[in-house]
């Protein structure tokens, strides 16, 4: 064996193991308030920022009609999303729609940053 293949002859015990990939079931609990006080909760799945700009996509709703009667039937548009580290914001429904699974997702645009 020369010493340039010998080099690139790794044991797999001592390379590291990639690590796992979060599962949804680990993603953040969070709370959508209508500014009536109807809350629902979900588990957050997404979240994104740019600078103090942040949009998120909420998924496992408690109660996936109840989002579509605040959106569709209520005109409602504006929420209070309470994450479960505390931090909260108002936010815009931007749109909910069934996924393949038939699960129904709320996605959000923030209106204020997340404290």
């Amino acid at each position: 064996m020369t010493r340039a293949s010998a080099a690139l002859n790794l044991d797999s015990s001592q390379t590291a193991a990639p690590a796992p990939a979060p599962q949804v079931a680990d993603a953040p609990a969070a709370t959508l308030i209508a500014a009536d006080g109807e809350a629902l909760s979900a588990r957050l799945i997404e979240i994104g920022t740019t600078g103090a700009a942040w949009t998120a996509t909420l998924t496992r709703l408690d109660r996936p009609g109840l989002v579509a009667s605040l959106y569709y039937g209520r005109g409602v548009r504006e929420v209070t999303l309470l994450l479960a580290d505390g931090r909260q914001a108002r936010a815009r429904i931007t749109g909910t729609a069934f996924v393949a699974d038939g699960e129904r997702i709320c996605q959000l645009t923030g209106l204020e940053p997340l404290a």
